[in-house]
């Protein structure tokens, strides 16, 4: 089996045979992108602060910043990585997967980091990334 087939069989079973519309899977790639960075940044946070023993208890800012925060961080993003790519691939969970875990990463600062206000960008990142999502509700199954 040559190189090209190997992917392209790897691609069907990852993102399915079925392609979404060009705004779903403009969001879908996104999603997956911007999250699997986030995930590798955070997983590889965490184990850096559980091996180095690194703490923040001297910056009044980044105080709850600990391994804990990191692992939740990165767990949420798994999620969301994982619901990226059940929409991909035309599924409802996904959706509401992904409404799940990006409302969590909204709260998880607020639970970890005492010293943090409401920041409304991220706030409205959120809610425009679900509506987009939502507005391609009905082409999921």
């Amino acid at each position: 089996m040559d190189k090209k087939q190997t992917i392209k069989i790897a691609k069907n079973i990852l993102l399915g045979k079925n392609k979404p519309s060009a705004l779903l899977r403009f969001l879908c790639w996104f999603t997956l992108i911007w999250d699997g960075l986030l995930l590798l940044y955070f997983f590889s946070s965490a184990i850096v602060f559980w091996v180095s023993d690194i703490s923040f208890s001297d910056n009044p800012l980044l105080e709850g910043f600990t391994k804990e925060f990191c692992f939740t961080l990165g767990v949420i993003h798994s999620v969301s990585f994982l619901s990226a790519a059940l929409m991909y691939r035309l599924k409802k969970t996904g959706f509401y997967l992904y409404v799940i875990a990006n409302i969590s990463l909204v709260v998880a600062p607020f639970i970890y980091l005492n010293s943090i206000k409401a920041d409304y960008i991220v706030v409205v990142f959120t809610l425009i990334m679900i509506g987009l999502f939502t507005s391609q509700f009905k082409k999921l199954s």
